[in-house]
C-alpha cells in the first residue's frame, strides 16, 4: 500500500523497514505532552485505511512498529492505563483500540470503551475553528484509577486530546501524556 510494489501483505517488508525508522516528536497542548512516531505527510496514505475494512490490518503494522516498540521501554513505576480517544466501532474495528492494544504491557494496560464522543461529527478536513464549535463532547464510560495515557492516530489541531485530558482531569484523572501515530501540523 505504501511503495505499491507488489506483495501479499498490506504492507512489504522493504516498507516495514522504511516505517520502523520514526520521525518521531513531541507537541504541546496547552501544556501537555503529546509525541508522535510520524509526521503526517510521511504515513497519510496509510491512515485513510482507516475508513476501509483493511485498514485493521495496516493500523494494527503501523501500531506493532511504533507503539509496541514505546511499550517495551516504557517504565513508570507503577501500571498506566493506556485510553483510546473514541474507541468506537466504525467500519468494523476501531483504529484507535488496535493502537491502545499494542501498548499492552506489564506497565500499561489497555482501558477500552472507557472515553466515547457523545458527538459523531467529523473532523477529517476541517478548520480549527470548526472542531472548536463542535466539540466531541466526551464522556467517561469507565472508573479509572491509574494515571492515564491518552491514545489516537492524528493529532492536527490538538482540540479532542485538549477536550479528553481536561475531561480526565475533571474526574480526577491524571493524564500523563498523549501518544499518536503522526503529526499533522504543516
Amino acid at each position: 500500500m505504501k511503495c505499491g510494489k507488489f506483495s501479499f501483505k498490506f504492507i512489504c517488508n522493504e516498507c516495514k523497514f522504511a516505517l520502523s525508522e520514526f520521525e518521531n516528536g513531541v507537541r504541546y497542548i496547552d501544556g501537555f505532552k503529546v509525541y508522535y512516531f510520524y509526521k503526517y505527510d510521511s504515513i497519510k496514505d496509510l491512515l485513510y485505511a482507516k475508513h476501509q475494512m483493511h485498514g485493521h490490518f495496516v493500523f494494527k503494522v503501523l501500531a506493532n512498529l511504533s507503539f509496541k516498540k514505546f511499550a517495551k521501554e516504557f517504565e513508570f513505576g507503577s501500571v498506566v492505563n493506556a485510553i483510546p480517544l473514541d474507541d468506537n466501532i466504525r467500519s468494523g474495528y476501531s483504529h484507535t483500540a488496535v493502537l491502545a492494544r499494542a501498548l499492552k504491557s506489564p506497565s500499561i494496560a489497555p482501558a477500552y470503551r472507557a472515553l466515547r464522543a457523545k458527538s459523531s461529527v467529523k473532523y477529517t478536513g476541517k478548520s480549527l475553528e470548526f472542531r472548536q464549535k463542535n466539540p466531541r463532547n466526551f464522556e467517561l464510560l469507565k472508573s479509572i484509577k491509574n494515571p492515564v495515557i491518552l491514545v489516537d492516530d492524528i493529532i492536527t489541531t490538538g482540540t479532542s486530546m485538549k477536550e479528553a485530558k481536561n475531561l480526565l482531569i475533571k474526574n480526577g484523572i491524571t493524564p500523563l501524556f498523549g501518544l499518536v501515530l503522526a503529526d499533522a501540523r504543516e
